[in-house]
């Protein structure tokens, strides 16, 4: 994307009104939850992507999937810790993918982390895979997470762990360049990886929910070599479970689409279409509602500088960045 032509400023002076100081309000949209249901017969998958905000790879191959034919019931969330990926951190409030076991009501993930349970609980799906780019490669060094299929035991209860990660395993390192290996983190009988019970994937199987990461590496050369690893490896887990599927057009032909955001402000009842960089001069106590956001699937606006959990505040001087996920697209000035 050339930004360049995304980054010329325009100004828009608004009516002054006369109060005797500037105590300006605004009010932000609550980040969304969004899941992607596709009906559909056999077996029962659940995608999720995002947990951590700084694995662009899943998040981004977790999103192509909303827009694939896919014969199965299927539930895909793309983006489900967003305020990780806006920020582009492993996580903004801590690790949430160690925040199944116990999480605080006051902890700000609180509210995405029970609708993740909710949504799997309610779901009951076949297979969960949970999706990440990890560091390094696993198959070069031990303690490396990249390029791997992660599970929690040989065997746990019913579950046919590594023969599932095997069959996948086997298959897709006929097409990578980088090889996938098979990571067992031994979460109840092991000592090494406790903290895994904390996690997604432990929590689902205590659930009784069959459940395994995908780990493209952080390392690999380029965006669309970790999103064409997770296709490769999700490619191969429809495979197993007989699920009918385009995702080989995907693989042959991976376009990240960016559609470009624009937002609608509200600024004492006025409204406002912004759509590029723009400096706006504020009238005293003036009171600004982001009323809605166009675009990407992970377009969004965010506060510079200030607390991304807070959605209500007043300030002076604002500067709001309107974002495709982790990337700035323009900035929209607020002077008080």
């Amino acid at each position: 994307m050339d930004r360049r032509k995304f980054l010329i400023a325009s100004s828009l002076i608004l009516p002054t009104l006369s109060f005797a100081k500037s105590h300006n309000h605004i009010v932000l949209p609550k980040k969304p939850f969004e899941y992607f249901y596709k009906k559909g017969s056999g077996k029962r998958i659940l995608i999720i992507g995002g947990i951590h905000g700084n694995e662009m790879g899943a998040y981004k191959a977790a999103d192509l999937l909303v827009d694939m034919d896919i014969k199965a019931d299927v539930l895909i969330i793309p983006r489900s810790n967003f305020t990780s990926i806006l920020a582009d951190v492993r996580g903004y409030n801590g690790d949430m993918n160690r925040k199944f076991d116990y999480i605080s009501k006051k902890d700000p993930d609180f509210y995405y982390v029970e609708l993740l349970k909710e949504a799997i609980l309610d779901f009951k799906p076949d297979l969960l895979i949970s999706m990440h780019d990890g560091y390094g490669f696993s198959s070069k060094y031990r303690h490396s997470w990249g390029q791997s299929v992660v599970i929690d035991e040989v065997r746990y209860k019913n579950f046919e762990l590594f023969k599932e990660a095997e069959f996948v395993k086997n298959n897709v390192n006929k097409y990578l360049k980088w090889p996938v290996s098979i990571i067992n983190t031994k979460t109840f009988t092991g000592n090494i990886h406790k903290e895994q019970k904390k996690a997604l994937t432990g929590w689902c199987l205590k659930h009784n929910v069959k459940a395994f990461c995908i780990e493209a590496s952080k390392q690999l050369p380029s965006l669309k070599d970790k999103v064409y690893t997770h296709l490769v490896m999700l490619r191969e887990f429809f495979n197993l479970y007989n699920i009918k599927s385009n995702i080989d057009e995907y693989i042959k032909n991976i376009y990240l689409k960016e559609i470009f955001p624009s937002v609608k402000l509200k600024i004492n009842n006025q409204f406002y279409r912004i759509n590029k960089t723009t400096k706006i001069k504020l009238p005293l106590k003036a009171d600004i509602e982001i009323v809605d956001i166009t675009g990407n699937r992970g377009s969004f606006i965010v506060p510079k500088g200030i607390n991304l959990n807070w959605r209500k505040f007043y300030f002076k001087n604002l500067t709001l960045e309107v974002k495709n996920d982790l990337e700035k697209i323009y900035e929209i000035y607020l002077k008080g």
